[in-house]
């Protein structure tokens, strides 16, 4: 599944307000005079708006305009590289230092917010840092074969990963009218460290403005999007007929799963793209070959991009994939797999000749050993 956030450093929220000015205030240390510092703000889709440029004289520089409506990130760079500063933008005057050979490292001040923000990422570049370093001497220790430091280094990351996840938590549960609340939750989510049902919590504790913004209706639409997934998953069980669905074949005819039911039929997901699918054909296409003439049927439904019909053809032929084939070149909006809560590819489902699944997800030898028990050996 396609990841729908980023990690929060990156992402823009809005929320309604009515317009403010803002004022920023820098101090440029070691960069020269006449220096250009571009202000941007991050808008939806990560789109980077242009607001503003400064030049620096007498190692000073100041931002003064009105803003556009909303809270959300605000971005500050200079013409000598492409390295950013990163602060939340509002109402209450910055205060900017900003440092040549450490961009991103410069410091905010003049605001509660900036002051959260800060301590917040500063915290998480100093366990993102260490975990590195943990990891480094977990591969060293591997490389050498220490079984007692390969258990040690392994142990301080869990505990670092805990640590990453209880700061996080602890940001948004002190801090539910923040937008570095909804940032903590974003990151969380990123790392898939919560359950929907922790997430729903935590979302549903924030203010009303802040699940307002557009972070905030992203991680809405997450959530209904999981729990939609979960429920066509649990659809799409075992002991369950099969969801129903039709689709063009690369000739353009309309089929449907119905008309391809064999003695047994498996409903193959996956896509031109998928290096793992592509390794997994050559086992799918020697199992149909030796067991289609005794009942099995496959049909294949690909979640090729839109406009890349040619090369879901082409990908047809080059693995030799001689059975029925269907896609709405959708990607992962296609109806289809949604109906089966698949998330990932490939992803098989193995029906009896009424259409009812009775394996899911079987591939190599496990694939080969079920068809065999089902159609017998020879």
């Amino acid at each position: 599944m396609k990841r729908i956030f980023i990690a929060a450093l990156g992402l823009l929220v809005f929320a309604c307000a009515k317009k403010e000015n803002y004022s920023i205030k820098g101090t440029a240390i070691g960069i020269p005079d006449g220096t250009e510092i571009y202000l941007q703000e991050l808008g939806k889709n990560n789109k980077r708006n242009s607001l503003d440029t400064a030049k620096v004289m007498d190692e000073s520089f100041v931002f003064t305009k009105p803003s556009a409506e909303g809270k959300g990130l605000l971005l500050l760079s200079t013409a000598l590289d492409r390295q950013q500063l990163i602060l939340v933008k509002d109402q209450a005057p910055l205060t900017v230092t900003l440092y040549k050979d450490s961009i991103p490292s410069s410091i905010v001040t003049g605001s509660a917010e900036n002051e959260l923000f800060n301590t917040y990422t500063k915290k998480s570049r100093q366990l993102n840092k260490k975990k590195a370093e943990l990891r480094l001497a977990l591969n060293k220790a591997r490389q050498e074969t220490d079984g007692i430091m390969v258990t040690e280094y392994s142990s301080q990351i869990q505990e670092l990963d805990k640590q990453y996840i209880n700061s996080k938590k602890e940001i948004i549960d002190g801090n539910s009218n923040s937008m570095v609340a909804i940032m903590a939750l974003s990151d969380l989510i990123n790392a898939k460290a919560l359950k929907i049902e922790e997430t729903e919590n935590y979302y549903d504790g924030l203010a009303s403005d802040i699940r307002k913004t557009t972070l905030g209706n992203s991680i809405k639409g997450y959530i209904a999007q999981s729990k939609s997934q979960r429920a066509a998953s649990n659809l799409a069980s075992v002991g369950n007929k099969a969801p129903a669905f039709s689709a063009q074949t690369p000739d353009g005819k309309e089929l449907a799963l119905s008309e391809t039911l064999g003695k047994y039929t498996i409903v193959d997901f996956w896509a031109s793209w998928c290096k793992p699918c592509r390794l997994e054909n050559p086992n799918v296409v020697r199992v149909y070959n030796k067991y289609h003439d005794k009942g099995l049927n496959i049909i294949s439904v690909s979640l090729d991009r839109p406009g890349h019909k040619e090369r879901w053809i082409r990908a047809i032929e080059k693995d030799q994939m001689d059975w029925y084939h269907v896609s709405n070149l959708q990607h992962w909006q296609d109806p289809i797999p949604k109906s089966y809560g698949v998330r990932a590819i490939p992803a098989t489902f193995l029906l009896d000749e009424e259409g009812t699944i009775i394996a899911k997800n079987l591939r190599g030898q496990a694939l080969e050993n079920k068809i065999a028990e089902l159609l017998g050996d020879s």
